[in-house]
C-alpha cells in the first residue's frame, strides 16, 4: 500500500499538504491489525525499563490479539514494517524484515524533545498504541518518552489509567451515553460542526473533546512530564453514531507554560478523515498527534495557545498524490507588468507572504508547512521599507489570493510565538511539494536580487520592476537593459555497474559524516547534458560511464545560489564481467571519498535517513552519532531532494 494522505489546511489557506509513508512498501502493522479483534482489547501500557512506572499500575496487555499483532516488537522500540528481498554474491534471494514505525513527523518530534531536553507521555484510544509505537521506534526516544497507555474501552480500563479512580469516573461521566449534547455553542470551544453531521455524531465528538482534555491534564500531572498527548476518536470501519461514515480523532496536548507550575491544555485539534479504513485512519491520526505536539514545541515554552478555540482539519486519503494540485499556485507571469493590478495586490490586507530571513532561512508553521502570514497580521511587526520591497510570487487557490516573498534581515524576529525560522537548504525538502516550491522560489529571488544590483552591460544601478521579478538599468544614455533571474543548469547522476547491483556514491567536504550522495556538477558552455554527465563523473571519481546508458530521470530547482538540477541514471562500460566494479580515483579538491555500495546497504541507508530526518544538518547527525542513536556506516539524502529520487528509483527498479 502506498497511500498519500492529503490534508487540506484551514480555510485561510487554499492548497493542500501531503503526508507520505516513510516506506512505500506494505505495512505489516496494518495488515496484522486487520486480522485482530479490537473488540476484545481493553488497552495496554507501554514501558521502557529505564522509565518510571505509571503510578501503581502494572504493565498489562488485555488483548492477546493486539499482542500478536504487535509481534512483541513494540516493547523493544522497534516494529515489523516491511519485507525486502535482496541478492548478494550470487546467493539465493533472502527475505529480510526491516523495522520502524517512525514516520518523519515522529522523527521530528523526538528530535525537538531531545533538543529541548523535554519529556512526554501518551494516552490514546482509537490509535491502539500506534502513537506510542511510533515514538518508541525512533532511536534514542527513551530519553524523552516515559511510556503511555492505550485505553480502548473507557468503561473497562479503569486500572490502566494511572490507578486514578477519580480520572476514570470523570472520563466515564463525559461519555455520550452519560452526558447529553450541550446546546450552548459557547461551550463548544469555538468548534463548528459540519451541518451534515447528525446530533448523535456531534455529541460523540463533544465527548471526545472533553475526554482528551481530562486525560491529557491528568497524565501530565501523574507522570510529571513536560507534555502529555491524549487521543480519542473513531477509526472505522463501523461507527456507533447514526449517520457517521468516516473517522475522526480529537487530539489534546497538555503541559506547563513558561513561568507557571500549572498544567494547562496548550493545544487541541479535531481531525476529520474522509475514510472509514481503520488502519489508514490510525496512521493519519497518530501522525496528526505528532504534528500537533511539534506545533506546541515550535511555539516555545511561552506558548499562549487559545484554549477556548480548537483547530479543525479535514483530510482526504488518495492512493496517489495528484500532481495537478500544484496548479493551485499560479505564478501569474502575464500580469506582473500591469501596474494597476500589482498596486491593488500590494494593498490587499489578505495578501500572503513567504517570509525569508537573510538568504538562508524561511518561516515555518510546522515541519511540513510554511507560515504564509497575511499582511493584516504582520504589517505592524516589521518596518514599512521591507513591505515596499516585497516580491510578487503569484496567486494561491481558487480565490487567487496574492502571494509575496518578504525579505528580512538576519536578526529579524518571528512575527508570532507559534512560527519559527529554519534553514531552507536542509529543511525545505521536508515540506510538502507545493510548500517546498514556494520556499525555493522565494529563496531564488532573494539570491538574485542580492547578487544582481548593477547592469552587466553598462554598469548602472538596477531598479526592480514587475513586482520584483525583473530589473532594469537606470542609465541616462537612452539605453534600457532588462534583467531576469536565471538558473544555472547542473547535472546530478547516480552511476551503477552494468548489472545494477552497486551504486557509486560520494561524500564532499560540506557533507555530514557518513553522508554519501550522487555525483553532480555544472554544465559548461556549449556542452549538452549527456556529455556533462560523462565529464563530471570522470573528473570527480575517475570512473568512465557508457554514454549510451545515460537516462533522464527528473529535475529540481536548487537556488543555492541559482542552480537547476537535472537528474540522470547512468552505467559504467560493460565488460565480460557485468558485476565488475570500476576502479575509483577521486579528485581530492572535490571529494573526500567515493565508494561502490551494494543495493542492500543503500536500501538500509534510506531507512536510516527517513528515521533521522534532516540528515543534511551536520549538527543533527553528529549529535545522533555521539548519543549512540545510530551506529551504521552510510547515510543518503532525505526524501524531497533529487539525489534521493535517483536512489529510490534505482532501488525500485529491481
Amino acid at each position: 500500500m502506498n497511500n498519500t494522505i492529503r490534508r487540506p489546511l484551514r480555510s485561510s489557506i487554499f492548497f493542500s499538504r501531503t503526508l507520505q509513508s516513510t516506506n512505500p512498501r506494505k505495512l505489516v502493522w496494518q495488515e496484522n491489525l486487520r486480522s485482530s479483534n479490537p473488540r476484545t482489547a481493553l488497552g495496554c501500557i507501554f514501558h521502557f525499563s529505564s522509565a518510571p512506572p505509571l503510578s501503581s499500575a502494572k504493565p498489562y496487555i488485555a488483548s492477546n490479539s493486539i499482542a500478536a499483532s504487535l509481534n512483541g516488537a513494540i516493547f523493544e522500540g522497534e516494529s515489523t514494517n516491511a519485507t525486502h528481498t535482496s541478492k548478494r554474491n550470487g546467493s539465493k534471494s533472502a527475505k529480510r524484515e526491516s523495522t520502524s514505525f517512525a514516520t518523519p513527523l515522529f522523527q521530528s518530534l523526538v528530535e525537538r524533545l531531545k533538543s529541548n531536553k523535554q519529556t512526554c507521555t501518551v494516552v490514546e484510544s482509537s490509535c491502539g498504541g500506534l502513537i506510542s509505537a511510533s515514538l518508541m521506534s525512533v532511536p534514542g526516544s527513551s530519553t524523552v518518552y516515559f511510556g503511555g497507555t492505550v485505553a480502548y474501552s473507557t468503561k473497562r480500563s479503569g486500572k490502566l489509567l494511572c490507578g486514578d479512580e477519580d480520572l476514570h469516573k470523570r472520563l466515564l461521566n463525559v461519555s455520550p451515553e452519560n452526558k447529553p449534547i450541550d446546546s450552548n455553542p459557547e461551550n463548544w470551544h469555538n468548534l463548528h460542526f459540519d451541518p451534515m453531521l447528525s446530533e448523535e455524531t456531534q455529541q460523540y465528538i463533544q465527548s471526545k473533546i472533553q475526554w482528551t482534555r481530562e486525560a491529557a491534564l491528568a497524565y501530565c500531572r501523574h507522570l510529571d512530564t513536560d507534555f502529555a498527548i491524549a487521543e480519542g476518536g473513531a477509526t472505522g470501519p463501523t461507527f456507533r453514531p447514526e449517520g457517521m461514515k468516516a473517522g475522526f480523532a480529537v487530539l489534546a496536548v497538555a503541559g506547563h507554560r513558561k513561568g507557571s507550575d500549572e498544567i494547562e491544555i496548550l493545544a487541541q485539534r479535531v481531525v476529520y478523515s474522509d475514510s472509514a479504513d481503520r488502519t489508514d485512519n490510525m496512521r493519519l491520526f497518530a501522525d496528526s498527534a505528532a504534528d500537533l505536539c511539534i506545533e506546541v514545541l515550535n511555539a516555545g515554552p511561552e506558548v499562549s495557545a487559545d484554549v477556548n478555540g480548537i483547530s479543525t482539519e479535514y483530510t482526504q486519503m488518495d492512493d496517489e498524490w495528484d500532481a495537478t494540485e500544484t496548479l493551485l499556485f499560479d505564478r501569474s507571469s502575464g500580469i506582473r507588468n500591469n501596474s494597476e493590478i500589482m498596486k491593488d495586490f500590494y494593498q490587499r490586507p489578505d495578501a500572503m507572504h513567504v517570509v525569508v530571513r537573510g538568504a538562508t532561512e524561511v518561516l515555518f508553521a510546522t515541519s511540513k508547512e510554511l507560515a504564509l502570514a497575511p499582511y493584516k497580521d504582520i504589517h505592524g511587526t516589521y518596518a514599512t521599507t521591507f513591505f515596499d520591497r516585497r516580491t510578487f510570487l503569484g496567486r494561491l487557490g481558487p480565490e487567487q489570493t496574492p502571494l509575496f516573498a518578504l525579505f528580512l534581515p538576519e536578526d529579524a524576529a518571528t512575527p508570532d510565538e507559534k512560527s519559527y525560522f529554519a534553514n531552507t537548504r536542509t529543511r525545505a525538502p521536508m515540506l510538502t511539494p507545493l510548500h517546498n516550491e514556494l520556499a525555493l522560489t522565494a529563496t531564488a529571488y532573494i539570491n538574485w536580487q542580492k547578487t544582481h544590483q548593477y547592469c552587466n552591460v553598462c554598469g548602472s544601478p538596477l531598479e526592480l520592476i514587475y513586482g520584483g521579478t525583473c530589473s532594469k538599468c537606470t542609465n541616462k544614455n537612452g539605453e534600457t537593459h532588462f534583467h531576469w533571474p536565471r538558473q544555472d543548469p547542473s547535472i546530478i547522476v547516480l552511476v551503477t555497474n552494468p548489472s545494477s547491483t552497486h551504486a557509486l556514491l560520494a561524500r564532499s567536504p560540506r557533507h555530514p559524516p557518513y553522508l554519501y550522495t550522487a555525483l553532480a556538477g555544472f554544465v559548461e558552455a556549449g556542452e549538452n547534458m549527456e556529455c556533462a554527465v560523462a565529464r563530471e563523473v570522470y573528473e570527480e571519481s575517475g570512473v568512465a560511464v557508457d554514454g549510451n546508458s545515460v537516462e533522464y530521470v527528473g529535475s529540481q530547482s536548487w537556488p543555492f545560489p541559482r542552480s537547476c538540477m537535472i537528474g540522470f541514471h547512468a552505467k559504467t562500460h560493460s565488460s565480460r564481467n557485468v558485476d565488475e566494479l570500476a576502479a575509483i580515483n577521486i579528485d581530492p579538491d572535490e571529494l573526500v571519498d567515493a565508494k561502490w555500495f551494494e543495493k542492500e546497504d543503500v536500501y538500509q541507508a534510506t531507512r536510516d535517513a527517513d528515521t533521522m530526518g534532516a540528515v543534511m544538518e551536520r549538527k543533527l547527525v553528529e549529535e545522533r552519532i555521539a548519543s549512540g542513536g545510530w551506529n551504521g556506516k552510510l547515510f543518503v539524502p532525505s526524501k524531497g531532494v533529487l539525489a534521493r529520487t535517483l536512489i529510490d528509483k534505482w532501488l525500485e527498479s529491481n
